[in-house]
């Protein structure tokens, strides 16, 4: 029973954190950066200019500019967030 109620705990606990918080400006600018551009991603038929969007500041870029080619990528078009 213990180890059951520390599971739901660390679940509970794991889907409150995140997010940004009203007080970090820098997150509230990627944010609305990341908001702004998502709509005018552009799709390519060339894998390698698929346009990309940096959920950290909002930026875009293509997967060329943010590959270098030094290690394996793992590319995933879904994400259940």
């Amino acid at each position: 029973m213990a180890a059951t109620l520390l599971g739901f705990g660390l679940l509970a606990t794991a889907c409150a954190s995140g997010g940004s918080t009203p007080d970090n400006p820098a997150a509230a600018a990627a944010s609305e950066a990341a908001a702004a551009n998502i709509n005018n991603l552009q799709q390519s038929s060339n894998v390698l200019d698929i346009e990309l969007l940096d959920v950290t500041d909002g930026s875009v870029a293509t997967l060329r500019e943010a590959v270098d080619g030094d290690r394996p990528v793992l590319i995933w078009f879904w994400s259940p967030h």
